[in-house]
């Protein structure tokens, strides 16, 4: 009966929408429950991390440097960043209310599901944007400090892609059309914001994949985000 409830938390998780209900059936019955009492940290930050948490009950609360980023209730997951790679947590993240947590594994996901492409660039948007949104707090706050590492980390991300897209042999619009892949735009939405056919598109697309020598979308956003 708990599989059955984590797989229904599971099938909510905007980026496991389109994964097959047998694949989503074994993650559920795999991941672990953890209960996090009031006041309890989940994480720190800073500290290393390889999962996220599905939040089944209670309350979260996330923050940077003193500032309330965000508060997360059932339904919501964080630590998502974690999946694509084993980084530093971002921010600390403290129990407002006894909290039930569902752990997904970096393990567990690339396992089941590093070969959907639908999953992996739907997370990718949902890192990009919570990071705008963090920005625009902090900006709020009008903490300098808080600022400059976050532009810091996003500027050292800018410099990855574009050094990785300069080593492939990207021409500039195959740079334009690779980026926004990353940001998670479909073929159609490429098109849309590049004023160009969705013929086009997939004309670059194919160069893109030669030159990086991957097969799918999936391949390259964990190539650009490695």
């Amino acid at each position: 009966m708990a599989d059955m409830t984590n797989l229904e938390f599971l099938k909510k998780i905007d980026f496991l929408e389109k994964v097959p209900v047998d694949v989503l059936e074994c993650m559920a019955s795999e991941c672990t429950l953890h209960e996090l009492g009031k006041g309890k940290v989940l994480f720190k930050d800073g500290e290393e991390g390889s999962s996220m948490y599905v939040i089944l009950s209670g309350e979260l609360i996330v923050s940077k440097n003193g500032t309330v980023i965000a508060r997360r209730a059932k339904g919501d997951y964080i630590g998502e960043m974690s999946l694509v790679g084993a980084k530093p947590r971002s921010a600390k993240v403290v129990a407002a209310l006894p909290t039930q947590l569902l752990e997904i594994t970096q393990e567990q996901f690339h396992a089941r599901l590093s070969s959907s492409s639908s999953a992996l660039l739907a997370i990718m948007k949902t890192l990009s944007d919570r990071a705008r949104d963090n920005l625009k707090i902090f900006n709020a706050h009008g903490s300098s400090r808080d600022r400059s590492s976050k532009e810091e980390s996003v500027k050292n991300l800018e410099e990855h892609v574009k050094y990785l897209m300069q080593e492939a042999g990207l021409t500039s619009r195959e740079a334009d059309v690779a980026r926004l892949i990353c940001e998670g735009l479909s073929d159609k939405e490429i098109a849309a914001r590049l004023d160009l056919s969705h013929y086009t598109v997939k004309d670059y697309l194919k160069k893109i994949y030669a030159k990086f020598r991957v097969h799918a979308r999936a391949q390259l956003v964990s190539l650009m985000f490695k």
